[in-house]
């Protein structure tokens, strides 16, 4: 059941699809942040990633940038927001172990680098949430069946 034929859904569901739209710029607001500060200092994150074992860390970092940058516009606009937040889960729940191991932090550290690890848990439910249940209606729509483009 989706949230559309919902039986017990009111029949104002501009509040929903606003609320909607609010946790997915929510949602996109990490990575869009992210990829914004990747790609205005490369060499800098490059640099980092590489420091956590990353291969190929300043070539993958551009890319890397206009993923999130990407999917969190996906996001934002709704428009493949499902795929998009597919896509974002997968990111998060691969990268996030990888560069947040609190089990080998340091005890000055361990707070914020656990901190971190379940922060990227929650954008990963987060994530999920949209790629099952979709944007809501406040999106961007491709063409319709039968129409060009």
């Amino acid at each position: 059941m989706t949230l559309t034929d919902s039986p017990n859904r009111p029949a104002s569901t501009s509040r929903y699809d606003a609320a909607l739209f609010i946790a997915r710029l929510g949602l996109a607001s990490l990575f869009l942040f992210s990829g914004l500060q990747k790609m205005m200092h490369l060499q800098g994150a490059g640099a980092w990633a590489a420091s956590q074992g990353v291969p190929f860390a300043s070539q993958l970092m551009p890319l890397a940038a206009l993923f999130e940058i990407a999917a969190a516009l996906m996001l934002v606009s709704g428009w493949r927001a499902r795929e998009a937040a597919a896509a974002l889960a997968l990111w998060i729940i691969v990268l996030g172990p990888w560069f947040h191991r609190f089990w080998n932090a340091p005890p000055q550290m361990w707070q914020v680098v656990i901190d971190d690890f379940f922060h990227h848990l929650v954008m990963f439910g987060g994530m999920i949430y949209v790629a099952v249940f979709g944007p809501g209606s406040w999106r961007l729509r491709g063409p319709r069946k039968g129409e060009g483009g």
